[in-house]
């Protein structure tokens, strides 16, 4: 399966409250719609508190080529 887009990714983001666990980022993208391939990649973050869209974004594991 493709990697997500991460600007595809951000719009989704952009609507979640922060600061947020993990769980929570996750459980507002399902209510958002947001597909499953943006659902995987959110359960991959690790655990942990995160203040905004952007810092999601950084703690995204690299995907491999």
């Amino acid at each position: 399966m493709p990697v997500p887009d991460r600007g595809e990714l951000l719009r989704f983001l952009c609507h979640v409250h922060f600061p947020a666990t993990k769980q929570e980022i996750y459980q507002q993208c399902v209510a958002l719609g947001a597909p499953a391939a943006h659902l995987e990649r959110i359960d991959s973050l690790p655990d942990g508190v995160f203040v905004e869209p952007d810092t999601v974004l950084q703690a995204l594991p690299r995907p491999t080529p």
